[in-house]
């Protein structure tokens, strides 16, 4: 872990993990969804299931991974400051998520403005503002993955106060029972209709809620994670490959809502333990370096893995050109998301020094006396 800004570098190496399975559900199940049709046996086993469901997969690790992150520094800053910074955090929060995201929507709409791509203005719009998980209007490709981001942001609008709000005592019971409110609420679809709401977006709350418990329990689980063998994570690994989590039934809505968020974090888990073949995969510099730029690669990665139909005219060059995120990428990452990190942090220092200062200044009069 990087002591100086909380980083489970670990954490990168599964987030590689989470849009590598992403991409592949896209080429398999979206732009090359008639491959396997050459392949009946293949087919007849499932695995066209299998790959469509990789994304989805991918996507539950990215959302337990950032409940982790998000409640792992508002601890570490709990504990270096004694309190938190709402302003602090919404802003690193804007820094981070905004400049990138509305540079590739600028890009989706000057290619729609071209005609190059079939998509509706109105999709775009939605996607700007967080609102792509609900169900309502139907949701085009070039903007379709931003349901997850949806998903993230509306949590963090309350997490956080939340989590002020709630004595230092109660934070593990609250949190735990914002998961199993999120999983009965997911299960709740066998009965009623929650139609404005998918099940990949009900789980998601569910998934974020459980990074959180993760992070508020953190030394406990690691320290039970040193007892337990790395081999574990492999068979936990391949049930939920070999399982898809499709979110039909009461069993898909069961495994999707109370089983799949632990699972995940269980191999997460396991993966932090020191000496193991895991942990080196995944520290690895290939591994690390997709990590750092995975919100980049998942945004960018839509473009080059749409289907003909997703495209008009001279657009259809895209369905050939995915090596281009080995150019648009980096660039993205080294030009303007890494910038406006550093402008986050700059901001948030700035509002500690300032805090400090005015706590400085009404202590000196007391301290005189």
């Amino acid at each position: 872990m990087d002591s100086l800004e909380g980083r489970v570098k670990e954490l990168d190496g599964w987030r590689a993990v989470s849009v590598s399975l992403v991409i592949l559900a896209h080429l398999g199940a979206h732009q090359r969804e008639g491959f396997l049709l050459h392949f009946p046996r293949l087919a007849s086993i499932g695995l066209a299931t299998m790959i469509a469901s990789l994304g989805d997969l991918g996507v539950k690790c990215f959302f337990v991974i950032s409940g982790f992150v998000i409640c792992h520094l508002l601890i570490m800053e709990e504990v270096r400051y004694g309190s938190i910074s709402l302003k602090a955090f919404y802003f690193r929060r804007a820094c981070r998520i905004l400049p990138p995201f509305y540079l590739y929507l600028g890009i989706v709409a000057v290619m729609l403005s071209l005609g190059l791509i079939h998509e509706q203005w109105n999709e775009i719009l939605r996607a700007a503002s967080f609102l792509s998980d609900l169900q309502i209007w139907p949701r085009g490709w070039f903007e379709g993955h931003s349901w997850s981001l949806s998903v993230e942001e509306q949590f963090y609008i309350l997490f956080p106060t939340i989590w002020v709000l709630t004595p230092k005592r109660w934070k593990g019971q609250v949190f735990l029972g914002i998961f199993f409110f999120c999983s009965a609420w997911n299960l709740s679809a066998n009965y009623m209709n929650w139609d404005a709401l998918s099940h990949s977006v009900r789980g998601g709350f569910a998934c974020i809620s459980l990074g959180v418990l993760m992070a508020i329990h953190e030394a406990r689980l690691r320290a039970v994670a040193t007892r337990i063998s790395v081999v574990f994570a492999a068979p936990i690994a391949l049930a939920l490959l070999l399982y898809p989590l499709d979110g039909r039934g009461w069993l898909q809505l069961t495994c999707e809502s109370l089983l799949a968020p632990p699972a995940i974090g269980l191999v997460l888990l396991l993966s932090l333990q020191s000496k193991s073949w895991l942990r080196t995969f995944l520290l690895s510099r290939p591994m690390q370096a997709i990590g750092l730029t995975s919100y980049g690669i998942y945004l960018w990665q839509e473009l080059f893995t749409a289907n003909q139909s997703d495209l008009a005219g001279r657009g259809q060059l895209l369905t050939v050109l995915l090596p281009l995120l080995f150019v648009v990428v980096p660039l993205s990452y080294f030009l303007l998301e890494r910038p406006a990190m550093r402008l986050g942090k700059s901001f948030s220092r700035r509002v500690r020094e300032s805090k400090m200062s005015s706590a400085r200044l009404i202590e000196e009069p007391v301290s005189t006396l």
